[in-house]
């Protein structure tokens, strides 16, 4: 559908051509020197393109490539394609994300039960790899909360998981320590931790120039202050899932045995068929279960996994019913195609909301500094109701809603935030699709088209098209 992505122009792959340093492998001791001759060759190899499906917005030419083991959405490509140059990919249909990091897909499903309702909190959420895996696995009524502490990179946060188009994921910008103070408030409690990042050596090979054991360590340390400041943030019996992109045991297993060491935790054990490439292993003294993934067994990046079951701490918190604002929802009816939503206002904007999350709204904001609350809808000025770029994306509008079909060349206009002229057969508010997925909204005032675009999302390459 998309020859014009594979031009060699967005060659992506730069052959890593250093040396990996001794003191590197002498931190694989689990591996025998014939996998360490492997596991370098490995390292020499392009690396491993793969994306992940949205599955509230199916239909896209990646449906049909071979898929991921540990993760049914997953999707392996043969060749890197630009992906900024796909619409689909603006629309949330899909998400680009290494395979083996999807390996968090088979681990939350083999230690929950997803048909009822979980509050999840992704600590390190940036850039949104996990925070889409988690909303795509998880029941309408169950709320996750993706927490990223970098402001820029939360804002990229907030943005693809707009894409992702549900109003049961909210974003926050805040330290590990203030989200801490929500005692017992969450259920499962993911932590891809900032790590050395060694298993991506491949992918990114600047990361071999600021590898060293200085460094490991210093990793390790801000590991075990995540886990001190937010052990409290998860409820009694509550599931712990930790995951790092490193190599190393220091930032692995070890930092089982320290979890095992200071908080009340039972590891768990996951199901691995041995045919998926992934390595078992064991922590030193506790014997914590942990999977590995290497670059020369699988196909996918380094990466690491253990998941825990907290033994002490109160149980799941609960809040008092906290009333809707009735009297938007009149404004947003023609909008919707679904019956259970909330309306939370504030300033003049509407958000949408699951109704029971309405209650966790005081708490949260009392600790945390939100920037993405459920579905930003929209605005109310006078009697008219503007509607937000979110809410084009969320999976949950009308079919029927007034809306124009863009062929390649002028979908890329619309996300560059350029004037369009597509035919249009009235005035007023118009959703912009392409292949069947929104885009956002544009305004057809009769003498212009308005172009709402958001103008921090544009792209702003020109000529990214062939013979444009």
């Amino acid at each position: 559908m998309y020859p014009y992505l594979f031009r060699t122009k967005y060659a992506y792959f730069t052959q890593l051509n250093q040396s990996l340093p001794p003191h590197f492998l002498e931190t694989l001791p689990d591996l025998s020197a014939e996998e360490l001759e492997d596991f370098e060759s490995a390292q020499q190899m392009p690396p491993v393109i793969s994306l992940r499906l949205n599955p509230r917005k199916s239909g896209t030419t990646f449906d049909k490539n071979a898929v991921v083991p540990w993760c049914d959405n997953g999707r392996y490509l043969n060749e890197r394609p630009n992906f900024t140059a796909d619409p689909l990919l603006h629309a949330g249909a899909y998400y680009v994300q290494e395979a083996s990091s999807m390996l968090l897909d088979t681990a939350l499903r083999q230690c929950a039960d997803w048909c009822v309702s979980h509050r999840i909190l992704d600590l390190c959420a940036a850039p949104g790899g996990k925070s889409t895996l988690v909303a795509s696995i998880m029941s309408a009524d169950s709320f996750l909360l993706s927490n990223e502490v970098i402001q820029s990179r939360a804002s990229i946060l907030a943005e693809n998981l707009s894409k992702w188009g549900q109003m049961n994921t909210w974003v926050s910008n805040s330290d590990p320590k203030q989200l801490g103070k929500l005692q017992a408030f969450f259920d499962v409690l993911i932590i891809d931790a900032p790590c050395s990042g060694s298993g991506l050596f491949r992918k990114i090979p600047s990361y071999l120039e600021d590898w060293n054991p200085d460094f490991v360590n210093l990793c390790a340390e801000r590991q075990k202050r995540i886990f001190q400041d937010s052990y409290s943030a998860l409820s009694q019996h509550g599931l712990l899932v930790y995951m790092t992109c490193s190599f190393s045991r220091t930032e692995n297993e070890e930092m089982l045995d320290y979890l095992m060491d200071e908080f009340e935790m039972d590891s768990v054990a996951l199901d691995i068929p041995v045919s998926w490439g992934i390595t078992a292993t064991l922590s030193d003294r506790h014997g914590a279960h942990g999977y590995r993934c290497y670059p020369h067994k699988l196909k996918g990046e380094g990466f690491f996994l253990a998941c825990f079951r907290k033994k002490d701490g109160s149980p799941l918190q609960e809040f008092k019913p906290v009333k809707s604002e009735i009297k938007y929802q009149e404004a947003l009816n023609p909008y919707l195609s679904i019956g259970t939503y909330a309306v939370y206002e504030h300033d003049g904007h509407l958000f949408l909301m699951h109704p029971e999350h309405l209650t966790l709204l005081k708490p949260i904001l009392s600790h945390s500094r939100l920037i993405k609350k459920g579905i930003l809808a929209g605005k109310m000025i006078r009697q008219d109701f503007i509607p937000d770029h979110e809410l084009a994306l969320y999976h949950g509008l009308k079919n029927d809603l007034p809306s124009v079909e863009l062929d390649l060349q002028m979908a890329i206009q619309y996300l560059q935030k350029e004037v369009i002229h597509p035919v249009l057969p009235h005035k007023g508010w118009f959703l912009v699709k392409y292949h069947g997925k929104n885009l956002g909204w544009i305004k057809n005032l009769g003498n212009r088209v308005n172009n709402y675009y958001p103008v921090n999302y544009r792209i702003l390459s020109k000529n990214i098209l062939p013979d444009a």
